[in-house]
């Protein structure tokens, strides 16, 4: 049964207008841009508990948030750290993060309180690209940008596994990554060694027929404004390309997959979509679905999302061992 918390927490979301702001980013997209807020950082407590650390890149800001030195080692199967690494309580391996947003809104706390207990929770490193977005860029800037960083992380330490981690539009785009890094091959770019997928944005075109029968419960999200962002980050490119898209695209050759998703959430008709794709071609993927929640669920401090999250650190505890 769905918690208490979770039906006053949607209830509160429905009474907010979030659905009525997105709809009208579909009639008025400029002055949905101007209401944007500036993105959130790592909080000054955040800072005091662990590691931090910004560059930025080609106007960009890139985060780290590792353990502290002298951190003590988390519970959940830590392993020895690496000589070298962040932290006596760091684990080796990496965690890219790519935040939610319908590629329009900036990273938010919501967002950075998860990645710190994600942080705590594992003693991994997380890194946290705060990527171009809609509409002054799209797909082909943000692609270009977070396979930069993706690059990056792996040449620096081209021993220690990455795992490519989203929510919502973010989930889309560490899926599409994740395909380009499979692409480029033979330009010698180790492979992540998972995926976690948060309420994945997997088609932009938002179009599964199922959707219409879920959104009169979806407290977060409407198919006309959604699809007006989809159409923002595609630019230049057909929207069903997979790198804009990349439902669209082969699963082949990927690494495993650690999918979650609420009932009450218009992307779930996407998320099912996804894991029959995986079974068809035989790709490792563990599907989570929760009745009654809603979109992003993990990320909202919920009993569901104590749960999630615990599915979701031994995911990442088995694939930083390559297990």
């Amino acid at each position: 049964m769905t918690s208490l918390a979770a039906r006053l927490l949607a209830l509160a979301i429905r009474l907010t207008g979030r659905r009525r702001d997105l709809a009208e980013a579909d009639r008025d997209p400029e002055a949905a841009v101007a209401r944007r807020p500036r993105p959130a950082r790592p909080t000054p407590a955040m800072r005091r508990t662990l590691a931090v650390t910004w560059e930025t890149r080609d106007g960009f800001e890139v985060y780290t948030l590792a353990p502290r030195r002298g951190a003590p080692a988390p519970r959940t199967g830590a392993r020895a750290p690496r000589t070298g690494g962040p932290s006596p309580g760091a684990r080796a391996g990496r965690v890219i993060y790519l935040h939610g947003g319908a590629y329009t809104s900036p990273i938010t706390r919501i967002h950075w309180r998860f990645i710190a207990r994600l942080v705590s929770a594992t003693g991994l490193t997380v890194t946290v690209p705060l990527y171009p977005l809609t509409p002054e860029h799209a797909c082909a800037q943000a692609s270009a940008f977070v396979m930069a960083v993706y690059r990056a992380c792996a040449e620096a330490d081209p021993e220690a596994p990455i795992v490519l981690m989203g929510d919502s539009a973010g989930g889309g785009l560490a899926l599409s990554l994740a395909m380009q890094v499979r692409e480029a091959g033979p330009a010698g770019l180790l492979g992540p060694a998972g995926l976690v997928l948060i309420a994945p944005w997997l088609d932009v075109t938002t179009s599964d027929p199922s959707q219409a029968r879920i959104e009169p419960r979806d407290v977060m999200l409407m198919r006309p404004g959604v699809r007006t962002l989809g159409r923002w980050y595609a630019g230049a490119w057909d929207p069903t390309d997979e790198r804009v898209s990349p439902l669209f695209g082969t699963l082949r050759g990927l690494p495993p997959i650690a999918l979650v998703c609420g009932t009450h959430d218009i992307l779930v008709a996407d998320a099912r979509r996804l894991a029959a794709r995986a079974r068809a071609e035989e790709v490792p993927l563990a599907y989570h679905e929760e009745p009654g929640l809603m979109h992003v669920y993990p990320l909202l401090g919920l009993p569901e999302s104590r749960r999630a999250e615990a599915r979701i650190w031994e995911f990442l505890a088995a694939r930083m061992g390559r297990g």
